[in-house]
Formats: structure tokens, sequence, C-alpha cells
């Protein structure tokens, strides 16, 4: 797969996507994802298939999530195939009172689109996007 996007590009899709994330806003989530992407939360062994399920994902956790900061702390771009692996911090609190404070991976394919097709989580503590 070559793809057509350029450093910069990929780059500010995963930037973009996770300030969406932090301002909760779930159309704008949403909007990052292919049509029949997958998101799977390896560490749980969970996939959500599909950006209706991804939205329902999303929707929960901010539903369950007063507060939430993701701070990408390194990136590293393929742009020849189109992917992106970041590290971020996330801190945050749950409706229960969990406090989060966790460094997590997550790894994006991006179609030519620029559209994620696949994104892989892996999270250090417990998931708080069951």
């Amino acid at each position: 797969m070559t793809s057509q996007l350029t450093h910069a590009q990929l780059a500010g899709l995963t930037t973009s996507f996770f300030k969406a994330v932090d301002a909760k806003d779930i159309d704008g989530v949403v909007s990052h994802f292919a049509p029949d992407a997958t998101l799977t939360v390896q560490t749980d062994h969970i996939t959500f298939t599909g950006k209706d399920n991804i939205r329902r994902m999303f929707d929960d956790f901010f539903n369950n999530s007063p507060q939430m900061i993701h701070e990408i702390k390194s990136m590293v771009v393929d742009e020849a195939n189109g992917k992106v692996a970041t590290q971020q911090r996330y801190t945050g609190e749950l409706l229960d009172g969990t406090k989060n404070d966790m460094y997590n991976c997550n790894f994006f394919d991006v179609g030519s689109d620029g559209k994620f097709t696949r994104v892989v989580v892996w999270m250090a503590g417990t998931n708080p996007l069951k």
C-alpha cells in the first residue's frame, strides 16, 4: 500500500483525533474513521467494527468521563505505508471517581482518503473504554 498523504497530514490526523477526543466531540472523533474501520483495544481483546460501534464506544466513554487529557509524547509516521504510531499520556477521571494516569500506545492505519481504517490501542492499566 502506498499512502498519498504527507508526513504532516498523517501526523495532523492523529493530533486532531486526540483533540476531538479530549473535547468530547463525538462527530469530530467519528469523522476520522472509514465506514468499515476497526478499533481494537488489544490489551482487553475488544474490537469495535464500523463507525456506529466506534461511535457507541466513544459515546459511552465520554458519558462516563467528566474530563480527560491525551498528551502525545512521541509519534512515528510511516508515510510510505500510511501508518502512525503514538505514545500518549492519558489522564482523566470517571464518574465513579476513578482517576486514570497512564501511558498508552495507538497504532493507526490511514487510507489514502485520510480516514482511519484500523486503530489498535495498547493500554497500561484498567481500560476506561469498556
